[in-house]
């Protein structure tokens, strides 16, 4: 079988010099949310639904009530410098994306109950799933230990191959383009990682193909975080999505949590309602977080639910570190 061309520029597609069109509007502002302020609102702890619960894992502060659009936010995230200026489109593509969270299509998932076998509701979910995955910050840490990983190797060699074998494919390498992605800098490696969650399709497809159920409360009891899409493995480690011991979370409200695994011999799309203390599920939203919890109600609270379900199950004990530690 012929190898694959490979080529360094596929892995950085959007070096400085082949960068998006340049929006240059006076109006846009430093802040990119991460976590969408439109689904933030669904968990929002005020009648006006600007305030949030909120609490960090690396402070001793108390919790506070936060005004939504000053959580989840780092400055210009998504917008890499170019030859130009910065390059806002990548965040006009997220802000025509993050619109769905306004319309009834996630009033519904988030409040009431909709087939969740049902093509265009799962085609829908999943790209925001995907894409609120991989545009986590997290990813670009990723992606940037990823890139110096390369780099380090590469550079040892002597000269460099003329093909690599990457997952079982073997691709030949274009070594006229080394340099330019030896030398990418940082704004360079931000637009690599802009690149892959524009083509978050894939992950989509992925979590369509799996069977899909929804954890429903009567109360307002489910928590969010600053990582509100998560993938579970009984290792507590990542084993890749198609792991058949592989979960993925997403709380879509303070009422409903969506659950995708690979259990594909139990009953896709249903409801199971919460029977038991909400905190094995807030602990483990809690324990992925990068730094902040999101809830409607104190977290106090949440908290103490957290406590009182990992002792229940045996996980503390004296002089143990308390799940809620920070």
């Amino acid at each position: 079988m012929q190898p694959e061309c490979y080529q360094w520029h596929n892995r950085l597609p959007e070096s400085a010099s082949h960068c998006r069109p340049i929006v240059t509007k006076q109006q846009k502002k430093k802040r990119n949310h991460w976590v969408p302020q439109s689904y933030l609102r669904y968990f929002a702890a005020d009648d006006d639904r600007r305030k949030i619960w909120m609490l960090k894992r690396d402070s001793n502060d108390e919790p506070e009530l936060k005004p939504i659009k000053k959580v989840a936010t780092e400055f210009y995230l998504y917008a890499p410098h170019g030859p130009n200026g910065r390059d806002y489109s990548f965040e006009d593509k997220l802000a025509s994306l993050e619109q769905m969270f306004g319309e009834p299509f996630w009033d519904s998932l988030a409040t009431s109950y909709v087939d969740l076998c049902d093509k265009s509701v799962r085609k829908g979910l999943s790209l925001l799933v995907a894409v609120m995955h991989l545009r986590n910050p997290q990813q670009l840490q990723q992606t940037r230990a990823l890139y110096k990983q390369m780099v380090e190797f590469y550079s040892r060699l002597p000269e460099l191959p003329d093909a690599v074998e990457i997952g079982g494919k073997t691709y030949e390498v274009n070594k006229d383009s080394w340099p330019s992605y030896r030398d990418a800098s940082d704004d360079d490696i931000k637009r690599m990682w802009l690149d892959n969650v524009g083509s978050a399709a894939w992950l989509a497809k992925m979590l369509m193909d799996m069977r899909w159920a929804i954890l429903l409360s009567e109360e307002p009891v489910f928590i969010t975080t600053d990582n509100p899409v998560i993938t579970v493995h009984p290792s507590l480690q990542f084993k890749g999505i198609k792991n058949p011991e592989t979960s993925v979370m997403f709380p879509l409200s303070p009422t409903r949590l969506l659950h995708i695994d690979n259990r594909m011999d139990e009953p896709d799309g249903q409801y199971y309602p919460l029977k038991t203390n909400p905190g094995a599920m807030n602990g483990l939203l809690w324990r992925y977080a990068i730094n902040a919890m999101y809830s409607s109600r104190h977290p106090d609270h949440v908290c103490a639910e957290i406590c009182a379900d990992a002792e229940a199950q045996g996980f503390t004990s004296s002089g143990a570190e308390s799940p809620t530690s920070r």
